[in-house]
């Protein structure tokens, strides 16, 4: 099994997966909080499954948080070329304050793969009413020999409810926060 972790990335990486039977996992965490008023990050992957590595696996798992007025993109292209690929794109974040998160998550299934599985799933969790994100899961197929393709995507608010009713609970609101931020962000 191939580990590549990269934390607080920016800019842009490709990554070439070439063995045959491979697994492949991916890690991304930006977790980074900047003091300065306003920040922002881009970061682009980029992952070609080579035509000749049958079978391989890769998954991506992403975890981003942003705060106060930071701005944060990340873009994730799977390319499969080959047989029996799979791709799986799991990337969650939490933004809060007056902050940005964007997720750009695709996977395209070229003419000349085979029997390949590729999955999407985008979730970013609002702590804040000023808070802003921006999901956009693509997925392109170009043949009609595919074993399955699906995509998702949810941006969801905490309501001020939920809360209370923690709270009601004996747990306070930053606790309830921190509570919820570990679940989502766990890996």
């Amino acid at each position: 099994m191939n580990k590549i972790e990269l934390i607080s990335p920016s800019g842009i990486k490709e990554i070439c997966i070439t063995e045959k039977n491979s697994e492949n996992i991916i890690t991304i965490i930006d977790f980074e909080k900047n003091e300065e008023e306003k920040r922002k990050n881009n970061f682009n992957l980029i992952i070609n499954i080579d035509k000749n590595a049958e079978n391989a696996k890769v998954s991506v798992i992403a975890r981003y948080e942003t705060q106060k007025k930071q701005i944060k993109e990340c873009n994730i292209s799977v390319f499969l070329y080959g047989k029996n690929q799979t791709a799986h794109l799991d990337i969650r974040g939490v933004s809060e304050d007056f902050s940005l998160l964007s997720f750009n998550g695709g996977g395209i299934v070229t003419k000349k793969s085979e029997q390949c599985s590729v999955v999407i799933v985008q979730k970013i969790y609002l702590f804040s009413e000023k808070a802003k994100a921006k999901a956009t899961p693509v997925l392109r197929v170009e043949t009609d020999n595919i074993l399955s393709a699906s995509h998702s995507a949810s941006i969801a608010p905490f309501s001020d409810n939920l809360f209370f009713y923690m709270e009601t609970r004996g747990i306070t609101k930053i606790d309830a926060q921190n509570l919820l931020r570990i679940g989502l962000l766990k890996i």
